[in-house]
């Protein structure tokens, strides 16, 4: 969908600067099925390198880090999540956690940033019990640790973060 998106883009790009170009020289050295076919050689050319390099990159400077490691294992795609909403039709929510909100009547207030781990429902803690799913109600933290690894939220403290890596280590 997004490289037939592209390529419409291209093309219409590619015709406008031949019709241009046939125009000032009062030739017809360009024709349109070869605008079509330049247009798919370089969508495919250039964006296959554009992935590659921003992959290849965002894997060197950020591969270390656990949050992108997370966000990967989920789906995210830096090329694709990155694109303008005429490439990547993904709602924010996806692009940003690679998984749909919950379709429910309740909608969490805007001040809820966080989001569970299980079912991708805005919650007001980033660790809290889900009022979508039954996580948190049984304190145990597994899928935290599982989409986020061993990363400590900023707003629990020290201590409590110690709690709760105790009662997922046993």
């Amino acid at each position: 969908m997004i490289f037939g998106r592209s390529i419409v883009i291209v093309f219409v790009i590619y015709m406008t600067m031949e019709w241009a170009w046939n125009t000032a020289t009062g030739t017809s050295f360009w024709k349109p099925w070869e605008m079509a076919i330049s247009a798919v050689l370089s969508v495919a050319f250039f964006g296959g390198l554009a992935w590659l390099i921003t992959n290849v990159g965002m894997g060197l400077l950020f591969g270390g880090n656990p949050e992108y490691r997370a966000y990967r294992s989920t789906g995210g795609d830096p090329f694709f999540d990155s694109l303008p909403r005429i490439f990547n039709r993904d709602s924010q929510t996806v692009c940003a956690s690679g998984m749909d909100e919950p379709q429910t009547d309740f909608d969490p207030p805007a001040s809820w940033k966080f989001r569970c781990p299980r079912c991708n429902a805005r919650v007001q803690h980033r660790i809290d019990v889900c009022w979508s799913c039954p996580y948190g109600q049984d304190s145990d933290s597994t899928a935290y640790f599982g989409r986020y690894g061993n990363v400590k939220p900023p707003e629990i403290s020290d201590a409590d973060w110690a709690e709760i890596k105790r009662r997922h280590d046993v």
